[in-house]
């Protein structure tokens, strides 16, 4: 089996530098063990969501091409406020708006050639799991009930070090994204506690418990999801920037409290947001460029390298003029491949290595090679690209063929 004989890097949020991806060993063979936060199913995904996906989508073929097994988590969380505040406002079942909302997710993800995770848990059907985690929490003395089941921050001493906030930068947050809550009798005894179980509204969905009849909070859901299918420590943690605060700080806090074993996440990885008009693309501010929007102006394959153009820790803004520029790009490469339409990637790839071969030419070694050190430096995408581009210009098929297979996956070139 081939090998790059290189060591992915990426940057880690929690210590601020890049460290060395170190995966296990599972049945004599290497696993890396990747969740990655997904999907509130109540709206369209939009190029931020891709961007966050595929970023991902090109790392996790990366690391299996180089022989390397991964286990990609991608959770979907169909219990949530803004997928109930949406189902009241359209008049219809939150179970049928999260259904509908997620065939599209699949669907707009397969036609940017997505590798498709190896599971993808819904929050609805984890309940139990879920309570478990609370119930422990509470049980070790983490968590208190008053109107909720609240865990306790001033007991993970290191609350805020993930995110690299003050308590004062904390709270003015959670003010701003409506999660402070309430903090006096009968309610949280401090603003930076966060619930694990609470109260379900009328027409929201709720599970018993001892806590009383309600429904899980945001945070321990993804751990509790993390902890089953990946173990009690992860090689790498993922999701958008936006989430570090107070998503992945409180569900660092109650992973490691929860279980004892430091660090529940050994990487900490964060893409950037992506902006559109001026501002962070959002559903809440409308200004939205919809993933159908974006593939009726390019092949997917453009799209994906349009992403791609972008390192991924870095938040940049959305122009059509680049989605342009990289869709002749696309075009070159179909021209090269001679009229293959779709990505030369795999769904599901197989762990094979697939990095230079002694056999193959010394050209396409070389630029192998070039690309490979590209993306084992902090998964380096526009590097890769440039790399892309030289092989193209060489024409150089095999390399070409290869490159976008990691860059693109199984995403059309026409």
């Amino acid at each position: 089996m081939p090998d790059t004989g290189l060591a992915l890097r990426v940057h880690d949020t929690l210590t601020r530098r890049k460290v060395r991806i170190d995966p296990g060993v599972e049945r004599g063979r290497k696993l890396l063990r990747l969740y990655v936060c997904g999907v509130t199913p109540y709206d369209s995904g939009h190029i931020g969501h891709a961007f966050t996906f595929c970023t991902y989508d090109v790392m996790v073929r990366f690391v299996e091409a180089g022989g390397v097994r991964v286990r990609y988590v991608q959770n979907v969380t169909d219990v949530d406020d803004p997928l109930f505040e949406r189902a009241r406002r359209d008049g219809v079942d939150w179970r049928e708006l999260a259904e509908h909302e997620l065939a599209i997710h699949v669907r707009d993800m397969g036609a940017l050639g997505w590798r498709v995770p190896d599971f993808m848990p819904r929050v609805s059907g984890e309940i139990a799991t879920i309570l478990r985690a609370a119930s422990k929490l509470h049980a070790q003395g983490y968590a208190y009930k008053t109107d909720a089941l609240y865990f306790d921050a001033s007991r993970y001493r290191g609350y805020g070090k993930l995110s690299h906030r003050t308590r004062r930068s904390m709270i003015r947050k959670l003010r701003e994204e409506n999660l402070l809550g309430t903090v006096g009798p009968g309610a949280k005894q401090d603003a930076l506690d966060f619930p694990l179980w609470r109260s379900s509204k009328p027409e929201e969905p709720a599970w018993p418990s001892k806590f009383g009849e309600g429904r899980p909070g945001w945070h321990i859901e993804c751990s509790a999801m993390a902890m089953r299918y990946l173990g009690e420590q992860i090689d790498i943690h993922g999701g958008g920037r936006d989430l570090a605060f107070s998503h992945h700080e409180s569900e660092r806090a109650q992973s490691e409290c929860l279980t004892g074993k430091i660090p529940f996440a050994r990487t900490w990885m964060h893409t950037g947001l992506v902006r559109y008009e001026g501002r962070k693309m959002s559903k809440s501010l409308g200004n939205l460029v919809l993933i159908p929007q974006a593939l009726e102006r390019a092949p997917a394959a453009a799209v994906r390298l349009y992403l791609a153009s972008h390192r991924y820790g870095r938040d940049w803004e959305f122009r059509w003029s680049g989605l342009a520029q990289a869709a002749r790009l696309a075009e070159r490469v179909h021209a090269l491949l001679a009229g293959e339409r779709a990505g030369v990637g795999t769904a599901q790839p197989e762990v094979v290595g697939v990095g230079p071969l002694k056999s193959m030419a010394a050209g396409t070694r070389r630029l192998l090679d070039q690309f490979n050190r590209a993306l084992a430096d902090d998964l380096d995408t526009p590097r890769a690209i440039r790399v892309l581009r030289a092989a193209v210009r060489e024409g150089d098929a095999p390399a070409v063929r290869w490159m976008m297979g990691i860059l693109a996956g199984t995403a059309s070139l026409t």
